[in-house]
């Protein structure tokens, strides 16, 4: 019985559907540090991702659990099922596409809260039972030890949310949907051949001014969140951080629900050949980021960007960029972790989270990659993979690729807050052939036509 359970748990019959071989994932699980280099596994793994085809749409998606995995792992299907077999060709306008995107996660929502009827119904049962005796804490602490277990245990299946990130290709158009601490880029060339990044969601946490206001406005100060986990202020699910807060220590000062369900959706942009490739980030790989380049979020972005594309010059395989990426960054965490240890300084963090990067491919060079030698054609293999599990490959129908850009220029910036400015003076090292580069220059100097204000010698 408990074997049939875990295949449950695991298949969904989103694993059935065609799988984007433009797409790279990389992966690695949670772990938690200590003092003396150990490592371990803290948890079993809470993200689910989607990489997935259907007619001419395609989704590519993220849900990062927190303090469990059972929201992240049922909503993941469940939105799937309603983005890609639902009325989508109905949808003729912009608006008309985000609309059914919100609809679909309102109503995966929902669904969280109708499976979790009979847990709220328990609870509050116990709390009405442990209130009719009148007995103060330490009394109800000796006499019904085994009650209140019973009580801790329903909360912590209760507090269990998920944030998420959503990649939506439709017509050619993509669309963006974020709710909590994931995180889509974008990254594009500009009429220079130079690599730009967009971030196309926000994030959903402390750190978001808009955000800390909202709760600063429900009567929730700073001083509230010292040492608990918040992991979101927007999610899927956690009951007790919405219609149950007041049954939380840190949140029932509050007026109203603190955490939210409101998505953030952007789209549609037309995916012309100036985009390189998205970039989808599980929770905990923006974590890590932020624990390895603490400060402005634009800083690891254009960090992990830098990797990316260093990556895309070494591996032969999507699934190999995204994997080496994620290696990276794993090891920057353990060792900035291992340098606090050893100069004595304030352990900021003592563990990381599980790592998940999706890399959708557009039109970026793979140098590398392996020729398919039945057709001739460059192949962009994909691969899903992890520390502990295998890839497998696919060839792309579309081979025409461009060739590699000389000039990474990493501005980030939030699309969907157009008073942010690009910062053009921020440059990330290349690795690549720079011969392309000088020829194209010495073209447009005799042709008059070299940008101005440009030192090009």
């Amino acid at each position: 019985m408990e074997s049939m359970q875990n295949n449950n748990r695991t298949k969904s019959w989103t694993d059935d559907l065609k799988v984007c071989n433009q797409t790279g994932v990389g992966e690695a699980i949670n772990q938690i540090y200590k003092n003396d280099g150990r490592r371990c596994e803290g948890y079993e793994s809470r993200d689910k991702k989607c990489l997935c085809i259907s007619d001419n749409t395609s989704l590519y998606a993220i849900f990062s659990g927190h303090n469990g995995v059972t929201v992240a792992e049922n909503a993941l299907p469940e939105i799937a099922a309603e983005l890609l077999l639902g009325p989508l060709n109905a949808c003729r306008t912009d608006e008309a596409v985000k609309e059914l995107i919100r609809q679909s996660l309102m109503s995966v929502e929902k669904s969280y809260f109708d499976s979790i009827n009979p847990h709220v119904a328990t609870k509050t049962a116990i709390q009405l039972h442990l209130s009719a005796d009148g007995m103060n804490q330490y009394e109800i602490s000796q006499q019904f030890e085994n009650v209140l277990q019973k009580l801790d245990s329903l909360n912590n299946a209760l507090s269990v949310g998920s944030s998420a990130v959503l990649g939506f290709i439709h017509r050619s158009q993509l669309y963006l949907c974020n709710i909590g601490n994931c995180r889509a880029l974008l990254c594009k060339t500009d009429e220079h051949d130079t690599l730009t990044v967009t971030q196309l969601s926000v994030d959903h946490n402390l750190l978001n001014a808009e955000e800390a206001a909202r709760l600063f406005r429900l009567g929730l100060m700073a001083q509230n969140f010292e040492g608990v986990p918040l992991y979101s202020t927007r999610c899927i699910g956690n009951y007790l951080g919405k219609a149950g807060y007041k049954d939380c220590n840190f949140l029932s000062s509050a007026s109203a629900e603190p955490v939210i369900f409101e998505p953030e959706i952007v789209g549609g942009i037309q995916i012309s050949p100036a985009c390189r490739f998205l970039v989808l980030m599980s929770s905990g790989l923006c974590r890590a980021l932020a624990d390895i380049f603490p400060g402005d979020v634009s800083t690891g972005n254009r960090e992990l960007v830098r990797m990316i594309s260093e990556e895309f010059q070494n591996q032969s395989t999507l699934g190999g960029v995204a994997q080496s990426v994620v290696h990276r960054i794993v090891q920057a965490h353990y060792d900035t972790y291992m340098q606090l240890v050893e100069e004595h300084k304030p352990l900021t963090f003592n563990s990381r989270d599980d790592v998940t990067l999706l890399i959708r491919n557009f039109n970026y060079s793979l140098p590398k990659a392996f020729v398919n030698r039945k057709n001739g054609n460059r192949s962009l293999n994909s691969t899903t993979t992890s520390f502990s599990s295998t890839s497998s490959d696919a060839t792309p129908t579309d081979g025409n690729y461009s060739t590699v850009h000389t000039n990474i220029s990493v501005a980030s910036s939030n699309i969907s807050q157009p008073g942010n400015p690009y910062d053009s003076n921020v440059r990330i090292r290349s690795h690549v052939d720079f011969s392309d580069f000088y020829k194209r220059v010495e073209e447009a100097r005799k042709c008059g036509t070299l940008p101005p204000n440009i030192e090009f010698d």
